[in-house]
């Protein structure tokens, strides 16, 4: 498990890359809005359908208001979204995790990050899910017997597929992006994002099981 330390150097050495790009021309490659104000420029880019400003010249990651603080592990993926973003435009063809460059070195970090826990917490109960998806702005898709894609970045969509278990098969699970995500985060950020896709469902179940 990376250390706080280790979250924050992750941040200052992507900030000292970005801070030698000029943001007008990252507007394209990343589908993030570019804006001027003051004395500051920068761009405002939709995390999970919420909105993040990043600003130059200091380079800064702040909520869409500028207010208040966003957790490094968030502020990373960010970053590094906007440093990788190559601007390909989606193909509508979707891999799996061990078909992303290095995804097999990679692949029990993304099953312990976001697949175990997708399972264990909706595994059982699809409508859950469907419910929780839809809160939070998942698209419902006819893939397995639960799906949702969720827009991460606006050029990463993550789609969940479950499959209800029955006496003789324990429920499954897969986790797609389009092909063209390697063009816009590294394999470890992919893993990661993906388990960010996860833990926002798991807190809004939460949620609704406490209201039932």
């Amino acid at each position: 498990m990376p250390r706080s330390d280790d979250y924050q150097t992750s941040v200052a050495l992507a900030v000292a890359e970005l801070k030698n790009l000029n943001p007008k021309r990252l507007e394209n490659r990343t589908g993030a809005q570019y804006f001027v104000e003051d004395a500051q420029e920068g761009l405002i880019l939709f995390y999970f359908g919420q909105a993040r400003r990043i600003t130059w010249p200091e380079v800064r990651v702040t909520p869409g208001n500028g207010q208040g603080e966003i957790p490094l592990p968030e502020q990373i993926l960010i970053l590094h979204y906007v440093l990788n973003a190559l601007g390909e435009p989606l193909t509508g063809r979707t891999i799996d995790f061990r078909q992303v460059p290095e995804g097999g070195f990679y692949w029990s970090a993304f099953v312990s990050r976001a697949k175990k826990p997708l399972l264990s917490t909706f595994g059982h109960d699809l409508q859950l899910y469907l419910k929780v998806a839809a809160s939070l702005g998942g698209e419902p898709l006819p893939l397995g017997d639960a799906a949702a894609r969720f827009m991460a970045f606006p050029r990463v969509p993550i789609t969940h597929v479950l499959w209800g278990g029955d006496e003789e098969f324990a429920p499954e699970a897969t986790i797609l992006f389009d092909e063209t995500i390697s063009q816009y985060l590294p394999t470890e950020d992919i893993a990661a994002l993906s388990g960010a896709s996860v833990y926002r469902l798991m807190g809004a179940a939460h949620q609704f099981r406490q209201s039932r």
